[in-house]
């Protein structure tokens, strides 16, 4: 005997199939969406953890040049480039302060720090550039800078003079490097 099969039976031959294809389509789509969306966010935080370290070391270089100028006013001299020359024009930013490299005593040098200041290990050696912008008096146009003496009782026990410096400090010498590079700035004031 020969059973027959119902007609619509033979019409669904081959449907689950095609639609299990296609159900196995959309997840490899959304799988590889996802994926992709991961490896994304593991290369942001890669770059913001690279950057912090660079963040920390030129940190690190702008303080060790503070305490190199301030041991330096202590014993009576200067460092840096002078900038106090008259006709010297110094940019708010070095030049070079993407393309150069370290050298000794001249304009737009860069200062390695020794070697065990790198910070975490990670090859980052920071430096720094010092400017001495010049010697000013603390005095304004107000008087509000003037000491009690001066001010109230007509003392003059003279104006002091402040030595202004500009420091920029970078994370590492950029040249040849892959890694995010950070410079900070500071001005100090040393009496």
């Amino acid at each position: 005997m020969k059973t027959r099969m119902p007609s619509t039976a033979r019409l669904q031959r081959g449907a689950s199939l095609f639609v299990v294809l296609i159900l196995l389509l959309v997840m490899t789509l959304l799988g590889l969406a996802i994926l992709r969306s991961t490896v994304m966010e593991e290369r942001m935080s890669a770059n913001l953890y690279d950057r912090s370290l660079s963040f920390q070391s030129a940190e690190t270089a702008l303080r060790e040049a503070e305490e190199r100028i301030q041991a330096a006013e202590l014993s009576g001299t200067r460092l840096g480039f002078d900038c106090s020359v008259v006709g010297m024009i110094c940019p708010s930013i070095p030049t070079n302060a993407l393309t150069g490299a370290a050298c000794s005593g001249g304009k737009y040098c860069w200062t390695t720090m020794p070697a065990g200041n790198q910070v975490l290990s990670t090859g980052m050696v920071p430096q720094y550039y010092i400017e001495y912008m010049g010697q000013y008096t603390n005095e304004d146009d107000l008087g509000l800078a003037g000491s009690a003496n001066a001010n109230q009782y007509g003392g003059s026990g003279g104006v002091p003079l402040q030595h202004f410096y500009r420091i920029t400090a970078r994370s590492h010498n950029p040249v040849g490097s892959d890694r995010s590079v950070v410079i900070l700035q500071s001005n100090i004031v040393v009496k």
